[in-house]
Formats: structure tokens, sequence, C-alpha cells
């Protein structure tokens, strides 16, 4: 029987009683702005030569960043607890909350 535990809290998950919650995180460059040398779809011409354009795409691939893509690429998962999503979902970043205010020494 498998056993699952927290990843936040470390509170072992009861399968029987508990909600196991899985979050999945993907971490990867956004390429979108860079130039593919592919056409927008109102530029597209009935009688060009898709895969001509596409082979040259792969070619530039295979000379250039696709091992810093592979290494700049990340799939994280974690089982939460109950009250561990809960916390996630109202802060999913982990950022502090409320406003700071900045007291003087005196």
């Amino acid at each position: 029987m498998l056993h699952y535990s927290c990843d936040v809290c470390k509170r072992p998950i009861n399968l029987g009683t508990d909600v196991r919650h899985v979050v999945k995180i993907e971490v990867f460059p956004a390429v979108e702005d860079q130039e593919c040398g592919c056409q927008d779809a109102e530029g597209l011409a009935a009688d060009a030569d898709h895969l001509e354009d596409m082979q040259d795409l792969l070619e530039r691939l295979d000379d250039g960043d696709v091992t810093d893509l592979d290494e700049s690429t990340r799939s994280l998962r974690f089982d939460l607890c109950d009250a561990c999503r809960q916390r996630f979902v109202k802060n999913p970043l982990g950022m502090k909350t409320g406003k700071q205010h900045d007291f003087s020494n005196n």
C-alpha cells in the first residue's frame, strides 16, 4: 500500500479519511517572442511549402539552443494535505501579504 505525506507540513495523508491534493508546476522559457521564420495566419499563401519551413526551423533548433531549453525546463509535482492546499491556493507564490510599514528607529 502506498503511503503519502504532505510535502509542505510532512503530515501523513490517510487516503481513507483525508483528501490528497496534487500540485503540478511546469517552468519553461517563453519562446513566443522569438522569430521562427513562420508567417502569421493572415499571411499564409495557399501554395507555400510549409514542410520546408518546418525543416528549416528544425535544423535551426538542431544547430542551436535545444540543450539550453532542456536545462531550463522543469516539471515539479507535490502532494498537499487539505490545509496546505488552502494556504497554497490563497498565495501560490508564497509572497508576503499585507502592507509593509517603515517606522523610524527613534
